[in-house]
């Protein structure tokens, strides 16, 4: 399962894998619409955003997306409420990560 979201992280947004993290499992979300569940991973990458945006321009599978954004977590929060009820529950999950990471 984690190798599997790495890979997807490099086919999709063309970073190469050694600038990335090990993945961390953060939690699941169910979709209200079809009750399908999504899988919340949480990923470091040590390349800066403009670069991460020149990959995705020629990424492998980067015709599975339109577009990509790169925000801190404080833009992010203001666009929550346009996110699908899974996606903001990933967020929700992420929160809730960094908020127990900052307890330790």
């Amino acid at each position: 399962m984690f190798d599997s979201i790495s890979r997807e992280v490099v086919e999709e947004i063309g970073v190469p894998a050694t600038s990335l993290s090990t993945p961390v499992f953060i939690g699941l979300s169910r979709r209200i619409l079809n009750v399908r569940p999504a899988a919340f991973f949480y990923m470091k990458c040590n390349l800066p955003s403009k670069e991460i945006h020149q990959l995705y321009s020629s990424a492998l599978d980067g015709y599975e997306s339109i577009q990509l954004h790169t925000v801190s977590p404080v833009i992010l929060e203001h666009m929550k409420s346009k996110m699908p009820g899974c996606h903001q529950g990933g967020f929700a999950l992420y929160k809730l990560m960094i908020e127990a990471s900052t307890k330790v």
